[in-house]
């Protein structure tokens, strides 16, 4: 889980380096860019406390340590994938970008659901 933790902080600073970056620059072709540019960042922060969740979820309850270690790996890759194609579509790089936002976007929402599986395995046996 400390790898999730670090990860968490590193992704941290990127999430408020990106937004300042993103918020300063005048690299945007456009306003409609800036925006995609906004909604990466946007998306890229919300979903860094459901890494750090699971992170805390494999760190306080051993049993669901494997379903909360894929919770993170299917958030860190989401984030990677869905935030990272709007920045580059916002900077002028659209023609790569156009599966992998979906894709991105997929793991997101499939991390969630392993996050869920991570809760329901962190119950704690009666005593």
């Amino acid at each position: 889980m400390r790898i999730l933790w670090t990860l968490l902080g590193l992704l941290g600073l990127a999430a408020v380096a990106l937004g300042a970056y993103g918020s300063h620059v005048t690299a945007f072709a456009d306003a409609a860019a800036q925006a995609v540019f906004e909604t990466g960042v946007r998306y890229h922060f919300a979903h860094l406390p459901a890494l750090g969740l699971a992170a805390l979820i494999g760190s306080l309850a051993p049993a669901a340590a494997r379903r909360a270690g894929l919770a993170g790996a299917l958030f860190l890759a989401g984030m990677v994938l869905f935030s990272g194609a709007l920045y580059l579509k916002a900077l002028g790089y659209a023609d790569i970008t156009n599966p992998t936002a979906p894709a991105g976007g997929f793991l997101l929402m499939a991390g969630w659901l392993a996050l869920a599986w991570a809760g329901i395995g962190a119950r704690q046996p009666a005593p």
